[in-house]
């Protein structure tokens, strides 16, 4: 006879996190969201509920999703590459969606400069949504940084930080987090001593367009980990780089995504249009230590105004690899199929 308290402890529960990668606005995806007729100056004159209905069923399966948002909202006039400033309602249609989480700690948020940062802080505040990575001063950070949240009973700690802001400055008495060790090594401590179960790092670093981490990721990397994460996702690079799991223990994994690559942009470049949203299996033993337990990519294909449909939308490449009938571009849906077999190596071995 199996005893009760052995039943009790046998008894689990699981939750998933889901991560998108960098969700941007260039020019062109301004223009093709902006409602004909409208008021370019204005918000609600765009219109971006294409880009999640194809991936919704995956961010509606996770229990929590985090997306980072490269850019700043800070009123029109809307503006993208170099100096990137997105509509409102981009942030509102991506809560909408069931993003809960906004990453902001990235080399984009600081630039429109201090009014930038107060308008993206009051337009954040309306839209109803947490942000992290950065703060509107130190008492702000030190309250809230980390990000710590209960999902389905497990308290996880969200670490946000940037290897910089394009060379420009950060406004007093704003705050950016830094890729800085000592910095890091506090939010850690300030995740444990606030009852942190989970603690997943988030880094925005590494070399654009390159399909391996350099050495400083590397390096970061194992710092991470030796200060008591239990996975590092990585943005920046615009591409996919490679998905690594390891062994923690005989139950738990550790798990390195060191760059998700491109939720939605207008960018051309090889590589760029494939990312992955991954999604992380935590288990959570009723009387025990919650612990991530396995991952699953999700590779995603960013299709350009009139290429799939008119507008701008993202596809889980896998459902469509024998659907070339539906693309409005046949070269476009060649073009998907080649960078899936081009990049999958990368993200094998997490499936």
């Amino acid at each position: 006879m199996i005893s009760v308290s052995l039943i009790t402890a046998l008894a689990i529960d699981t939750l998933s996190i889901l991560f998108l990668g960098d969700i941007m606005q260039h020019k062109e995806q301004i223009k093709s969201a902006h409602i004909e007729g409208r008021d370019t100056l204005v918000s609600e004159s765009y219109e971006y509920s294409d880009y999640f209905k194809h991936v919704g069923k995956y961010i509606d399966a996770a229990d929590f999703a985090v997306a980072n948002m490269e850019f700043a909202l800070a009123n029109g006039p809307f503006t993208g590459y170099p100096s990137f400033s997105a509509p409102t309602t981009l942030a509102e249609e991506t809560k909408e969606s069931g993003v809960d989480l906004f990453l902001c700690a990235n080399n984009h948020i600081c630039d429109k400069g201090k009014r930038g940062l107060k308008a993206s802080f009051e337009n954040y505040d309306k839209v109803g949504i947490p942000i992290t990575g950065v703060y509107r001063d130190s008492t702000e950070k030190y309250h809230n940084y980390p990000y710590i949240t209960d999902i389905k009973g497990v308290r996880v700690a969200f670490i946000n930080f940037t290897y910089g802001t394009n060379g420009i400055r950060v406004p007093s008495p704003y705050l950016v987090n830094k890729l800085d060790k000592e910095d890091v090594a506090a939010a850690f401590s300030r995740a444990r001593e606030r009852g942190a179960q989970i603690i997943i790092a988030l880094p925005h670093w590494g070399d654009e367009y390159v399909l391996k981490p350099n050495k400083e990721q590397k390096e970061w990397e194992k710092y991470l980990y030796e200060l008591g994460a239990d996975a590092v996702i990585g943005s920046h690079p615009h591409v996919i780089q490679p998905l690594e799991i390891k062994e923690k223990d005989s139950l738990s994994k550790q798990v390195t995504l060191f760059s998700l690559g491109n939720f939605i942009s207008n960018m051309s470049k090889t590589n760029t249009p494939m990312g992955l949203m991954l999604s992380l299996r935590i288990i959570a033993p009723e009387n025990g230590i919650p612990y991530i337990d396995s991952c699953t990519p999700i590779p995603i294909w960013c299709s350009r105004m009139g290429r799939f449909e008119k507008g701008y939308t993202v596809l889980p490449v896998e459902e469509y690899l024998d659907k070339k009938e539906l693309f409005l571009n046949q070269s476009d849906y060649q073009k998907m199929v080649e960078t899936y077999n081009r990049l999958k190596y990368l993200f094998q071995n997490g499936e």
